[in-house]
């Protein structure tokens, strides 16, 4: 996994609102913010915009733009860059725990079987609407309409009990951050602790994937019976940091942005 070399150091493209009460400009999200902090401590140079269109000619395959999902892909694609990574690499199947399989949104829809068996369902295409367990034809409210019809991965539900999301930034685990209580406070999450064997198991798999990429996040969790399971993958440039330090933060989307640009990590030191 050899990176191309560069010689520039991009700007950092922030994306800000104004805040009627504080009367100022802010940071748009609070993982916005974040990065911004871990970028700013970097010594980044660090330019605020509001919509994607004011910087959209001006970004160059250097730059960093701290954003939203569908406004950075907007950007990925400006240089014919596509960013999917898979929920689930073959790598680490061993350690799901479940059956997964594809289907669409119409499908299951139209088949009580289906929609009634309290499977959980996810779009295939990024954050098309969020995964959540189909138990009634109510719940696929919020999951598009009939003439979108999302291709979505469906698997066997788990009785999760706790949740954490493992930071990998060049095939080392940066930081291990609890997020269970964040879901479902009634969970006591703080109960019950992963199997760090298992944990390193998963990262030696993941590590002997080719394409695997050089930033990302493994979501694992703790079932009822006590077992250590990978929920899925997350790709760093589109990633919550749930309490992860500003500086690895920043240090996270950097690598995941050169590698898909093709240029050097400025900030990999």
């Amino acid at each position: 996994m050899e990176r191309i070399k560069g010689c520039i150091m991009g700007k950092i493209y922030l994306k800000t609102k104004f805040d009627n009460e504080m009367k100022m400009e802010i940071p748009h999200s609070v993982n916005i913010a974040n990065a911004m902090y871990g970028f700013r401590e970097l010594g980044a140079e660090i330019i605020p915009y509001h919509m994607i269109d004011e910087i959209y000619d001006k970004v160059t395959r250097e730059d960093i733009v701290l954003d939203y999902i569908a406004q950075c892909n907007s950007i990925f694609a400006k240089f014919g860059i596509t960013t999917r990574i898979p929920d689930y690499p073959d790598a680490l199947k061993p350690f799901l725990g479940r059956r997964i399989w594809k289907d669409t949104i119409n499908s299951i829809s139209r088949n009580e079987d289906k929609w009634s068996a309290g499977y959980f369902v996810k779009p295939i295409r990024n954050k098309a609407f969020t995964g959540k367990i189909i138990g009634s034809i109510s719940d696929l409210v919020g999951c598009g309409n009939y003439s979108e019809d999302y291709e979505v991965l469906v698997s066997e539900p788990l009785d999760i009990c706790a949740e954490w999301r493992c930071f990998i930034l060049y095939d080392e685990i940066i930081d291990v951050r609890p997020y269970g209580l964040l879901l479902d406070r009634n969970r006591k999450s703080y109960n019950y602790h992963y199997d760090s064997n298992i944990l390193n198991s998963m990262m030696e798999a993941f590590v002997s994937w080719e394409e695997r990429p050089v930033a990302c996040s493994m979501d694992i969790c703790v079932t009822k019976a006590g077992k250590t399971l990978l929920v899925e993958l997350n790709d760093s440039y589109a990633l919550g940091c749930y309490g992860l330090a500003s500086i690895f933060y920043a240090k996270l989307i950097s690598a995941r942005w050169s590698q898909l640009m093709g240029v050097r990590d400025e900030f990999h030191f």
